[in-house]
């Protein structure tokens, strides 16, 4: 495996011949080497990108994003060379939102060669975000609330330390999930894979079934063992998922 980092971004790769990328979207508060050893899941030829946040993993000590608009642009900025060439995206949870719209801006920057999107464990742009807002809440509340839902571990109020650094960006990246609407267009002209939880009672399927009406090609809607944080319990199935559906760019 060749592995390179930049602020922005770390890409690793088999060393062979790259036919496509996945560039992948951490959830709430997560770090971006999270997904580092998916490349040892993933076909050959698909080259793995994860973007890293100011707020998260390495960059932990910058201050988070609070508002969509610069994170979407200085997001869009640093992926750039990256997108010249055949490329999916897959995001989960907070992730998902930022995949969709890095698909939107790809669709009219470098139309055709985002081959396919995933987002898994996220509402569709269109579901009514539950009220009130989990990110406005005092900080005990707020952990014991996100630790309710699955969105962060139960280990997560035990290590002190690790709260203090980690409750500010958790907190930006829930504000940025729950302010998060839908903007009116045509939709994507991309095919759309849509993943949830069995048990999740964050993106349920209700909420995660009217992502069909955001793309205007193939849409499918797959349900994975688990709760909201799926993504290590059900690794296997979803590189399964992720080769198959990106199988066909390595011919």
């Amino acid at each position: 495996m060749h592995a390179e980092k930049n602020k922005w971004l770390m890409v690793v790769n088999s060393g062979q011949p790259v036919r496509t990328r996945l560039i992948c979207f951490p959830h709430v508060g997560g770090d971006p080497e999270y997904f580092r050893d998916w490349s040892e899941g993933l076909a050959d030829h698909i080259e793995l990108v994860t973007l890293r946040l100011p707020g998260h993993g390495s960059r932990l000590k910058e201050t988070p994003y609070d508002q969509w608009a610069p994170l979407l642009q200085d997001t869009f900025l640093a992926l750039q060379p990256y997108l010249s060439e055949p490329h999916a995206f897959y995001g989960h949870s907070f992730g998902g939102r930022v995949a969709y719209e890095m698909a939107r801006l790809a669709q009219n920057h470098y139309p055709s060669l985002t081959r396919h999107l995933f987002v898994s464990g996220c509402r569709s742009p269109d579901s009514r975000q539950p009220w009130p807002y989990l990110h406005t809440l005092p900080q005990d509340d707020f952990i014991q609330a996100l630790i309710r839902l699955g969105v962060v571990p139960n280990t997560f109020a035990q290590d002190k330390k690790r709260l203090k650094l980690l409750e500010p960006v958790v907190r930006s990246d829930v504000k940025l999930s729950e302010i998060w609407s839908h903007c009116a267009d045509e939709g994507l002209d991309i095919p759309l894979t849509g993943l949830y939880g069995s048990d999740d009672p964050v993106a349920t399927a209700a909420s995660m079934m009217k992502w069909r009406e955001f793309t205007r090609r193939e849409f499918e809607l797959i349900e994975v063992r688990g709760t909201h944080d799926f993504l290590s319990s059900q690794r296997d199935r979803l590189l399964h998922i992720i080769n198959t559906h990106l199988g066909l760019l390595g011919g």
